[in-house]
């Protein structure tokens, strides 16, 4: 898997960052002094386990499975790990993670911390758009990496799922999560993770790839994940 070279951050980007963490520091106090009484654990709808093994033109060649230990460490309630391959032979893994209340010690390793430290290093990193055909509303945005080790490419798209909404932005994502453990009383959520290798330097090709079938994985992930209004 992979490592993180950030580029030399934009100052508009870095000023905007920092204007984030300060609202979500903020929000986090806010919540800390009004407590989390009230907030429930909220149930996935249907273990990812029953998810589809044929996604588009992808079927699914094998999965993983973590150790006891690292489950409990991460504190996920249900997760898979599986390897899709289409009719040529292109193979895409997907990961998500579900878990019906984050924090305490349960929550998300965002590919820009974990990644690193396996040889692999961060050459680029983007926001893109998916269109899910089944889905209904605009576009929605999530976050994409390029990764190399050496002269081997990955694409990574990735992603937060969480009570009706699709968050590219770890900061976004840290936020809602303190507005809705206030006002709704929820803090459940799920991070979406693909991974596709790129083979001989075609970067561009994979990362249509990538993104066509993350539309499909999205779309289908909304029979399984609770929405608003669970």
């Amino acid at each position: 898997m992979a490592t993180c070279t950030e580029a030399t951050p934009v100052p508009g980007i870095a000023s905007s960052r920092v204007l984030v963490l300060l609202v979500c520091f903020m929000a986090t106090f806010f919540l800390m002094q009004r407590g989390l009484t009230g907030v429930h654990a909220t149930k996935i709808k249907k273990t990812l386990r029953s998810f589809p093994t044929q996604i588009g033109a992808w079927k699914l060649a094998g999965s993983r499975e973590s150790a006891p230990e690292v489950v409990k460490m991460l504190g996920v309630d249900d997760y898979i790990d599986y390897t899709y391959v289409d009719a040529s032979g292109r193979k895409i893994d997907l990961y998500v993670g579900f878990y019906e209340t984050v924090g305490g010690g349960k929550g998300y390793h965002s590919p820009k911390n974990c990644l690193p430290g396996g040889g692999w290093g961060i050459d680029r990193t983007s926001v893109v758009r998916l269109s899910p055909a089944d889905r209904i509303g605009q576009p929605v945005e999530v976050s994409e990496m390029l990764i190399r080790e050496g002269s081997d490419y990955q694409v990574v798209l990735y992603w937060f799922q969480n009570r009706g909404r699709i968050i590219a932005s770890e900061y976004w994502e840290k936020i809602y999560l303190v507005l809705d453990a206030l006002l709704k009383k929820r803090r459940d959520g799920a991070f979406v993770r693909i991974m596709a290798q790129v083979p001989d330097g075609r970067i561009k090709e994979t990362e249509d790839m990538a993104k066509e079938f993350a539309a499909l994985a999205l779309a289908k992930l909304d029979e399984y994940l609770p929405g608003r209004q669970e």
